[in-house]
């Protein structure tokens, strides 16, 4: 199917933002508040009818995996469907809510388990925040919901999706150095998520 022919999970904008639209990355506790807007007011729509659109907002969740206090990145290749991304080292890998999701949770797993095959055990999925930016057309028909994936080793292999080449698993201080490398989301994201996460220590299984 054409991706633009895809029916995808999309709120309103002026629901998601009640208080106005904000730009940045929040740590968000209180997911249920998140949640209960995104359930209330979110429907399925072509992405054709809303591509353009920046009176709604495409849901897309959004997983870091963490190991071994090592985080997961990968290269975004240049033959990939999304030519802004061309190139980029992600921390995040994820996608759209598509219509046979259960819920959100489950399309970040879906989308986890399809771009790459993590041979450890998650042993914890958490919600950690939201990420919204407006600095072009892309970002602001986008909003992402962050989890964090904590596994016990940091080993995976290569899933064969073809938008994730070069994925390795690296400190912290080397993902920094990626960082005017990254895309729009995982930029923005990386210093409070390395602040919550980076001394943490994930004992083996």
């Amino acid at each position: 199917m054409d991706k633009l022919e895809q029916k995808v999970l999309v709120v309103p904008t002026n629901k998601l933002f009640p208080d106005g639209v904000w730009e940045g990355f929040r740590p968000i506790d209180d997911f249920q508040t998140v949640f209960g807007l995104i359930n209330r007011y979110g429907e399925y729509k072509r992405r054709a009818e809303v591509e353009d659109d920046p009176s709604w907002k495409q849901i897309i969740p959004q997983v870091i995996l963490i190991a071994q206090n090592q985080v997961f990145v990968h290269r975004i290749p240049v033959t990939g469907s999304e030519d802004r991304l061309h190139d980029l080292w992600p921390i995040f890998l994820g996608g759209h809510v598509e219509e046979g999701d259960v819920d959100i949770g489950k399309a970040a797993e879906r989308e986890f388990n399809e771009e790459t095959r993590y041979l450890g055990t998650v042993l914890k999925r958490e919600f950690v925040g939201v990420v919204n930016l407006q600095t072009n057309q892309v970002n602001m028909v986008h909003a992402g919901l962050v989890w964090a994936y904590l596994g016990d080793r940091a080993i995976f292999e290569d899933s064969g999706d073809e938008g994730v080449i070069e994925g390795k698993f690296v400190t912290w201080d080397e993902a920094e150095k990626l960082i005017e490398r990254m895309s729009f989301w995982s930029k923005e994201a990386f210093p409070a998520l390395r602040e919550r996460y980076g001394r943490m220590k994930i004992h083996e299984g």
